[in-house]
């Protein structure tokens, strides 16, 4: 069984405003790099029994990859399929703006077992959960039976569960999934497991 650790990038200023980021790429504000050096700190004890991290190649999870990297004595691995969802027209916007802007798309998207669902001018959620399971794939391929660090984003870390529990798909869109929230689980041909989800633990309360 691979051990795969998903952790989410820390705050970006977008974030703190709630607007989605997608494929844009803004750096982590104060908070998040406070954030990406907590989870770092974290990580430390494992030195040693983590054998890659991976990361997306958009900024602010490639920050906080970048802290963890220098506590684990791991050079962060970019890999492209971890990439956030792309909102195309809708980046930067916010879910109350979707809602009265684009009622008629808002209320496709309330269906989150569409997966023809498409943003306008950017990605379709089925391609989105297939480029997912593909960045899954991969990893476990490459370190099986080993422990891989994941830093990524809340829409591809729930992707990404969905793949890995099949038998919990229809709940990906319920995970909760702070900034820097640690996310556990065994994976394997048989019997996956989650361990762990959102354990924020090593933020101040």
């Amino acid at each position: 069984m691979t051990e795969l650790i998903f952790v989410r990038h820390g705050q970006t200023q977008a974030n703190a405003m709630r607007r989605w980021q997608g494929w844009s790429d803004p750096p982590l504000n104060a908070r998040g790099r406070a954030q990406a050096e907590a989870i770092a700190r974290r990580f430390e004890a494992q030195r040693g029994e983590v054998a890659a991290l991976y990361t997306s190649p958009l900024r602010r999870a490639h920050q906080t990859a970048g802290a963890i990297g220098a506590r684990l004595s791991l050079e962060p691995r970019l890999l492209d399929q971890l990439k956030e969802i792309h909102f195309g027209e809708l980046e930067g916007t916010t879910l109350a703006d979707m809602e009265s802007e684009f009622p008629a798309l808002y209320a496709r998207w309330q269906d989150k077992g569409d997966m023809t669902f498409q943003w306008p001018g950017g990605e379709r959620r089925g391609a989105f959960f297939a480029r997912a399971a593909e960045a899954c794939a991969v990893i476990r391929a490459r370190h099986p039976g080993e422990t891989v660090v994941i830093v990524a984003h809340g829409g591809t870390i729930r992707a990404c569960l969905a793949h890995v529990l099949p038998d919990l798909r229809g709940a990906w869109w319920h995970y909760k999934l702070d900034n820097t929230g640690l996310t556990r689980v065994r994976s394997g041909d048989d019997d996956p497991e989650l361990l762990v989800l959102n354990d924020t633990s090593h933020l101040p309360s």
